[in-house]
């Protein structure tokens, strides 16, 4: 699904979208005049349930300054002025009978369908009642089990305009200290913060990072926690502008960090809060990677706890931005495909594959933030993703070869992203018939299992034990017995 507005990058057609420039971060109400320039956050009071707020990552320079409606060119599930007035005339309906369903004039539906004034959710309504026939953007919800103006379409729209605006730094977000029961007491209340403290979260963070990347535990969680609510009250200190923007890359990637520690430790709905948080303060930093890497992290809670298609849509969104590197772009195609083999778009899923292995031959920057070496750059991270993609998607040779190679080539600091590779090798193994590799691998992966805790790992013991069941029974007792020990 595409949406052509001077030549912007495709994007996930919504119902209503304001395209902001996020190369000055200012939007206009008018177009190209410059006039009546206002920043980005102020967006985030029209942000409601009735209607998704969503930036283009990247409008050409000459399209800076402007706050745009559109509709999607191409696609299912929006529905454009000129489809409205093809079903209105097909209907045999004047515009004077749509125009007083609506409460509206006839000068306004007529620029409605001529494309000049966004299409409603209630006017989509105001359609449907009039003409007694059903429209393609309701439609499309109740075919992916959403009925419209339901609370679940409610929540869903909710979530995903909260996202867009977080990834505009726009975000209306709750209050930190609603999310943490620490105290902020004996916090420090000088008024000025300089690179001193910055740098001093950015250590807390890297060490906690570290931490976590190995294995999970409550102890670096209380620490970071601890750390994220006392650098969110230096937000309302003086400092410099490059300060601060560093201290919003410091803070959004500990709450990313944090956020996908308490999704691994079984609480998605804290690690959506926390990942939205992330997004907001990444949005707000000169970091892209960031931003991008914390909206894949968004993506996987989504696409991990059933709602794939909504994890494929926050990817579109952020793959939207140019300014990501090569490998940054690279990884979120991985990832969009393992989404869509979620989904049950085996084709979309090979075509983010393919999307992916072509960014990954591009050049690198030679200068790369330190989380992006631990994680992104880091040796077999772009193998182990698109190995979890080619697995997911059933091409079974070729996620082997790439799990292969993540498996022998990442950090040993990458516990967890190891063992997964190392599980699917296994299960891999056992369907070929190499029945001794596979077995080898598989009790191997059980005894790294039982040191970590992790929702994601525990999910593919079970996975993994049910291969055994299925090709090696006795595998799948020995299996149970190392597990449960």
């Amino acid at each position: 699904m595409s949406c052509a507005v001077d030549q912007g990058p495709s994007q996930s057609p919504l119902w209503r979208v304001h395209f902001v420039c996020p190369i000055c971060r200012f939007c206009s109400a008018r177009n190209a005049s410059g006039v009546k320039r206002a920043p980005v956050r102020d967006l985030a009071s029209r942000i409601g349930t009735d209607e998704y707020v969503v930036t283009v990552a990247v409008l050409r320079q000459s399209g800076c300054g402007n706050l745009r409606n559109f509709t999607c060119e191409e696609g299912t599930g929006v529905t454009t002025g000129r489809e409205l007035r093809a079903l209105r005339e097909s209907q045999k309906i004047s515009l004077d009978v749509i125009a007083k369903a609506a409460n509206a004039s006839k000068g306004h539906i007529s620029r409605v369908e001529r494309g000049e004034r966004e299409v409603t959710p209630a006017l989509i309504a105001t359609y449907e009642r009039t003409l007694g026939v059903p429209v393609a953007a309701t439609s499309h919800l109740e075919a992916n089990g959403i009925a419209p103006g339901t609370v679940d379409d409610v929540r869903r729209r909710t979530l995903l305009s909260t996202i867009a605006a977080a990834s505009l730094g726009a975000a209306a977000l709750e209050p930190l200290n609603r999310l943490f029961s620490e105290s902020s007491a004996g916090l420090p209340t000088h008024d000025a913060i300089g690179i001193t403290e910055v740098e001093a979260i950015e250590n807390a963070t890297s060490l906690y990072m570290g931490m976590d990347l190995a294995r999970h535990g409550d102890v670096a969680s209380a620490m970071a926690r601890g750390v994220l609510m006392t650098g969110s009250t230096f937000l309302d200190r003086k400092m410099s502008g490059s300060t601060r923007e560093r201290l919003h890359s410091a803070l959004g990637l500990l709450a990313d960090r944090l956020g996908w520690a308490e999704y691994d430790g079984g609480a998605p709905v804290r690690a959506v809060s926390l990942l939205t948080i992330a997004l907001d303060h990444a949005s707000r930093g000169p970091d892209r990677d960031l931003r991008a890497h914390t909206m894949l992290d968004l993506s996987t809670v989504l696409a991990d706890t059933g709602r794939a298609r909504e994890g494929v849509e926050v990817l579109r969104l952020a793959l939207g931005d140019d300014r990501m590197s090569s490998a940054e772009r690279a990884n979120l195609h991985a990832v969009a495909g393992r989404h869509c083999a979620t989904a049950g778009d085996r084709a979309a899923g090979l075509r983010h594959v393919a999307q992916s292995e072509e960014a990954a031959t591009l050049h690198l920057p030679a200068q790369a933030p330190e989380w992006a070496r631990r994680i992104v750059l880091s040796q077999g991270h772009h193998d182990s993703a698109l190995g979890l993609a080619l697995y997911a998607l059933g091409e079974d040779a070729k996620a082997h070869q790439r799990l292969t190679s993540a498996v022998e080539r990442l950090d040993s600091g990458r516990t967890r992203t190891g063992l997964r590779c190392l599980t699917r090798l296994a299960i891999l193994d056992l369907r070929a018939g190499n029945t001794q590799q596979g077995e080898a691998k598989a009790l191997r992966a059980a005894k790294e299992a039982v040191t970590l805790r992790s929702t994601r790992i525990t999910a593919d013991m079970r996975m993994m034990v049910e291969a055994a069941r299925q090709y090696t029974p006795n595998l799948a007792s020995d299996l149970t017995a190392t597990l449960s020990a």
